[in-house]
Order: C-alpha cells, then sequence, then structure tokens
C-alpha cells in the first residue's frame, strides 16, 4: 500500500495540536477509519476533510463523540436523499413535454 495516499495520524495530530486519542475515538464511533501500515495508524486523504470538520465542531460547538457521530449520520443521510432529488428530477425531465 502507498503511504502518499495516506496522512500518518500523529503527524495530523501534530499539526492540529491534538491528541491522537480525538482520532481514535473517532474511529471507535465510526466516523473516519484508520489503516494500520507498519504498525503506524493513518487515515486515508480523502477523508481529511470529514476529519478537519469533526475537530472544528469539536473545538468551536464542545460537540461530544456521540453528537459528531449523530451529526455525521444525518450529513450522511442528507447527502443520500440530495442524491435521490437529483436522480428523480432527472428522470422526470425525460416525461417532460
Amino acid at each position: 500500500m502507498e503511504t502518499r495516499e495516506f496522512i500518518r495520524i500523529t503527524e495530523f495530530c501534530h499539526n492540529y495540536g491534538i491528541e491522537e486519542s480525538f482520532v481514535l475515538v473517532l474511529q471507535d464511533y465510526e466516523i473516519v477509519s484508520i489503516e494500520l501500515i507498519d504498525s503506524e495508524p493513518y487515515i486515508h486523504e480523502q477523508d481529511l476533510p470529514l476529519l478537519e470538520k469533526m475537530l472544528r465542531l469539536h473545538q468551536e460547538l464542545e460537540i461530544n463523540p456521540e453528537g459528531l457521530q449523530a451529526i455525521h449520520h444525518l450529513l450522511n443521510r442528507i447527502n443520500g436523499l440530495q442524491k435521490e432529488v437529483y436522480s428523480l428530477k432527472r428522470k422526470l425531465k425525460r416525461f417532460e413535454l
């Protein structure tokens, strides 16, 4: 596995001034996934925006991990519903005169 697609959690936490335990808690709540590469925990670079969003919500609004999990779930539901609405609109356009 190439580590260019992954970011070491220790580096992320060092850059943002947070404890690694915060990222591990997010993994426990199934918000982010962690890959072990050579016994080091890494996060996929595509998960960075989500991790940064959850960090901001936690720091700025003092939302606990349970709340972050609920927010993550609701955002995923909204995303899915928006995709469904877009798909249905495209199907309806086919039947317009």
